[in-house]
């Protein structure tokens, strides 16, 4: 057999099931030789137990003369819980009247092969079932990923729409506010105000996350100082955190390469990711954000930004989400769920990567960008 016959089966899962020592001994041969990761039983309950235990197989061969549970009894089964696309279901059998193939099928089989058998016929009809089996998979991840960008699409101008709705309304709200503030000094009226113009700032900060998920505008590509950007961003946000008892702590390399980049964009996702560090930390805490330069290749160096709090971790089975547009980790009213989705878009469109990690010490947000970034996106 060639090695290309030998890898077309790796990783496969088969179950087994045969009584016959000499017949499964054969088998089994075949398909590790093949490549397969075979597991036998030995009768049909053995069968049933380990599709119990273990989940469904890549595909199960079965003989149909097994003690107590027959292979046929075997075949419904399984097929009641997992259709032939999940798990194909091969009867390899001495019984090959037409009465018995015709049965096999009505029970749920997915091909048919009569003993005794030839090896590469055998081991063309499984690969055949396997590659149905991926093909339809593939499929199903690409109808799944042409749904997320047809809902991301629809969101995006949904978004825009209602961002400039409330523009508006609050801008009014936030002029009459302040008016009142220079003209009422009673400490009451005054409280009640610095309310008002807080709750203004949250809206109009969910607002700005609405419209930059709307906009696809295409980026400013101009040779950008990161460490100048970095240390910008952290100042319209030092004297905040310092208020609030955050300690922040800045470790930026010297001589870090000027970068083909939008400073704007760029500043967004800094900024964007410092602010979820202050609500991780709340109160007190700490916030260390470091930035260094760090070879790629011989003639390339990314550039690596990284903002770490000690705030309470975020569960690992809500890493994966952590970037989905619409998900957030924060309370109600405290965040629309867009925010890193577009810091994301904004470090991809720029040939990067931002990525995050999460343990009992605290949480990390890295977001690595390329010296020399690909062309920017043509948006019609």
């Amino acid at each position: 057999m060639s090695d290309a016959e030998q890898l077309a089966g790796a990783g496969a899962h088969l179950l087994l099931a045969e009584d016959d020592p000499s017949a499964a001994r054969v088998l089994r041969m075949i398909l590790e030789h093949s490549g397969y990761r075979v597991t036998h039983a030995a009768d049909g309950e053995t069968a049933l137990r380990l599709l119990d235990e273990q989940g469904p197989p890549d595909l199960l061969l079965l003989d149909w003369m097994l003690p107590g549970i027959s292979g046929l009894e075997v075949c419904h089964s399984a097929r009641q819980r997992w259709d032939a696309l999940r798990l194909p279901i091969l009867m390899v059998t001495a019984r090959t009247d037409p009465e018995s193939i015709y049965a096999a099928f009505d029970a749920g089989a997915s091909d048919y092969v009569g003993k005794p058998f030839r090896g590469a016929e055998l081991r063309a009809r499984i690969e055949s079932h396997l590659r149905t089996q991926r093909l339809w998979a593939e499929r199903q991840q690409m109808e799944e990923h042409l749904a997320e960008r047809d809902k991301i699409f629809t969101l995006g101008l949904l978004a825009g729409g209602v961002a400039h709705d409330l523009n508006n309304p609050l801008a009014v709200i936030s002029g009459h506010a302040q008016v009142l503030q220079r003209r009422l000094h009673d400490p009451q009226v005054a409280e009640h105000l610095a309310e008002i113009m807080a709750a203004v700032d949250r809206c109009a900060h969910i607002v700005s996350d609405m419209l930059n998920f709307a906009r696809r505008h295409p980026a400013e590509r101009i040779p950008v100082d990161v460490a100048q950007v970095l240390r910008t961003t952290l100042g319209m946000r030092e004297r905040k955190l310092a208020s609030g008892g955050v300690e922040l702590r800045v470790e930026v390399d010297d001589d870090m390469p000027l970068i083909i980049a939008d400073g704007h964009q760029l500043q967004q996702v800094f900024l964007n990711v410092l602010v979820n560090a202050e609500q991780a930390v709340g109160d007190s805490g700490t916030v260390r954000v470091t930035a260094q330069a760090r070879p790629a290749s011989a003639d390339d160096c990314d550039v690596v930004v990284e903002f770490w709090n000690d705030g309470p971790r975020i569960p690992a089975e809500l890493l994966p989400r952590i970037f989905d547009p619409l998900f957030t980790t924060k309370t109600e009213g405290e965040g629309t769920g867009l925010g890193l989705f577009i810091c994301r878009r904004i470090i991809r469109e720029h040939g990067g990567t931002i990525t995050v990690r999460s343990d009992a010490q605290g949480t990390a947000f890295t977001v690595c960008i390329p010296a020399h970034p690909p062309a920017p996106p043509v948006r019609a």
